[in-house]
């Protein structure tokens, strides 16, 4: 198991299997703060954000695939994500950073709700500007799609019985280049939408892939729950069979192996 010390109010840990090299990458646990304050800016009210996450090392990636767990936690504050992200993260923190995020969230003050909704972000500009769901420009929704970013999500995990799972699946299509996402609940993924080309200036293709899950304390009230609020046991939520794509639109299988950070 990855092991990643979170420091205060970090109530669960996720078991993440990552995979074999590919394309010049491996997923690496971090619990680093540095970029991530840029997507998740503490608040004037005191917010504290933390982070467990893995990511790959800079390459050249065109897509993700992975199944995660998804729990419904009651909060009045804060915010709970997991999901998985691509990006362009550039050393020079002058180069703005192109990103797409999917996967689900608890964010009461976005929402109106505590309930767990399917989300996708996007940014172009370092999270300076960007926006979520139905309300992003150039959102073009698959025809047909029955799936609508920002719903809330039926069922909730059970800790002590069934696990509900969400698959994810981001991939840019080579011949336009624009970014598909697809979603499935216990099932295969299928077409939900897209994101234009043109929104993005570089993210032709992504030097970062990510997945893991953050969670915002606001003020002094406790820190929400991360994954299923069950650390280092049985009960603890996962993201399980990843795979990178191709840019072909190849997808290549997910081994099991674990680096533990030290």
């Amino acid at each position: 198991m990855s092991k990643l010390n979170l420091g205060l109010y970090i109530l669960a840990l996720y078991v993440i299997f990552i995979v074999h090299k590919i394309q010049g990458g491996k997923l690496h646990p971090t619990i680093k703060k540095a970029w991530y304050e840029q997507v998740f800016p503490s608040n004037n009210d005191g917010g504290i954000n933390y982070f467990a996450t893995h990511e790959t090392a800079p390459a050249s990636y065109f897509g993700l695939v992975a199944i995660m767990d998804v729990y419904g936690h009651n909060i009045s504050d804060g915010r709970i994500l997991t999901g998985i992200w691509i990006h362009n993260r550039q050393p020079d923190p002058k180069i703005d950073v192109n990103a797409i995020w999917v996967g689900w969230q608890v964010w009461p003050r976005h929402y109106g709700d505590s309930r767990t909704h399917f989300f996708t972000t996007w940014t172009r500009d370092s999270y300076r500007t960007g926006c979520y769901d139905m309300a992003c420009p150039a959102f073009q929704l698959a025809s047909g799609s029955k799936i609508v970013p920002g719903t809330p999500i039926k069922h909730a995990s059970d800790v002590n019985g069934k696990r509900q799972k969400i698959t994810i699946k981001i991939f840019r299509e080579k011949s336009t280049g624009n970014w598909w996402i697809h979603y499935g609940f216990n099932k295969a993924p299928r077409t939900v939408r897209y994101y234009l080309a043109k929104l993005f200036n570089r993210l032709g293709k992504v030097t970062d892939i990510g997945i893991g899950s953050v969670v915002v304390r606001n003020g002094d009230a406790p820190s929400p729950p991360m994954g299923s609020g069950f650390p280092q046991s049985d009960k603890a939520a996962t993201i399980t069979d990843i795979s990178f794509i191709t840019e072909d639109g190849r997808i290549r299988d997910a081994s099991t192996e674990i680096r533990d950070q030290k």
